[in-house]
């Protein structure tokens, strides 16, 4: 989210969290100081915070800002720095999302720091985290999700009105997590895109939101 109009529109949708990322590098970054100034406007949901790899410096600002969760993604191997953040703001409020490259297996020691996964599809890109598009590996997601059930499994990656109804068959996903797909233009949301989540996802499933 970048603008007050398009989280209430996720709201009036249904949407359970709010999410606004801080990643210098991404097209639909949103700055501290822009958050601050909507902050008064925006709908009474937890506020997830997210970003790649912070220093504990940058993290510390953005617990400063009152957010309710933090979705950090990072490259593999950073197990120490997880810890740290974990330390931080908490392991119920951290969500890690690990940038698992093909043939790499998700390392569940990672579980005893955080409270949620954010399981995200991959691209090579070295600066890409999420927002690609990129459809994630959903059959992962599924035996992670049934195999680790204590933990809040987060299914992102291309993820439209058009695969959501597909996306919960075929994972048992509790939570979805939409970005691109949304959008008229980076960091825009599409009001009535917005909208067709709910309207599918209801249709389907006999779901009030």
């Amino acid at each position: 989210m970048t603008r007050a109009r398009d989280a209430q529109a996720a709201a009036e949708a249904g949407a359970d969290y709010l999410g606004f990322i801080f990643y210098p590098k991404s097209p639909r970054g949103i700055r501290q100081e822009r958050f601050r100034d909507i902050a008064p406007r925006l709908p009474d949901l937890p506020k997830v915070a997210v970003t790649v790899a912070p220093d504990l410096y940058t993290l510390a600002q953005l617990e400063g800002l009152g957010f309710d969760y933090f979705q950090l993604h990072f490259p593999v191997g950073l197990s120490e720095e997880v810890a740290s953040w974990s330390k931080l703001v908490g392991k119920e409020r951290l969500w890690i999302a690990p940038k698992l490259p093909p043939g790499v297996n998700f390392d569940p020691a990672l579980l005893d720091l955080a409270g949620g996964v954010l399981w995200d599809g991959f691209k090579k890109d070295a600066d890409a985290y999420g927002g690609t598009g990129s459809l994630s590996d959903w059959e992962s997601f599924r035996k992670l999700r049934e195999e680790y059930s204590a933990t809040k499994w987060i299914l992102a990656g291309g993820l439209s009105p058009e695969n959501a109804v597909e996306a919960l068959e075929q994972t048992g996903a509790e939570c979805l997590d939409f970005n691109s797909a949304l959008e008229i233009e980076p960091g825009v949301k599409d009001l009535e895109r917005i909208s067709q989540v709910r309207v599918s996802i209801s249709e389907a499933t006999g779901l009030s939101s």
